[in-house]
Formats: structure tokens, sequence, C-alpha cells
């Protein structure tokens, strides 16, 4: 499910899915190279930008544990740009296929 600019209007179908884990795949501004992932502990988003949307990352994070009793991870993806309607960069184009094949071999049953 995508959550754009405001993740938070994703709750309800999270919700519906009664998920024991979650995990939420974002650009996160983390002073690394474009392309980079790293996994981020809610509790320290501090060390993390997540700029573009109206709820702080950590707050949905905590409300998802609250309500739902899940286990929320957060994957940071660093961005070239966060620039409004830019295009994604190679880069980052890169990190996400190989992101995508891992935690398909990962979750692979």
């Amino acid at each position: 499910m995508i959550g754009g600019t405001a993740p938070e209007n994703a709750t309800a179908e999270i919700r519906r899915l009664a998920p024991s884990h979650l995990l939420i795949v974002d650009a996160a501004e983390m002073g690394e190279d474009p392309g980079s992932v790293r996994l981020i502990d809610p509790e320290e988003v501090g060390g993390a930008s997540f700029s573009t949307h109206s709820l702080p990352m950590s707050v949905l994070a905590g409300y998802l544990r609250g309500e739902l009793g899940c286990r929320v991870t957060l994957l940071g993806i660093e961005p070239k740009s966060l620039a409004f309607g830019g295009a994604v960069s190679p880069e980052v184009e890169a990190a996400i296929g190989e992101t995508v094949a891992a935690l398909e071999e990962a979750l692979r049953v």
C-alpha cells in the first residue's frame, strides 16, 4: 500500500489487515549517499528526516504500535532530492529494486 505524503491516511487499511509486523519504507535524509538503505529505530527518528509528511514517522509508528500491538520497523532510503514532484534518481531506483528483491527472498516460504 502507498501512503504518499500522508501515510496516516492508510491506518484504516492497516487496521483491517491486523498485521503482527509492519514495515514502512520511505525516503529518509540520513546524511548518506543517495540510494543508501538503513533500518531506523522508530524511537530514534530524530537522526533521519522524513520531512515530506504532515505527521512525523515516530508519531505514526507509536500510534500503530499502541493501537494494533504490531511491531513497526522503518526502512529508510536516502533520496538524492526531496523536491516535490521530482523524479526518482537512478541511485534510488536501484536501491528500491535491490530492496524489493532482498525482501522477496527473505519472505519466500
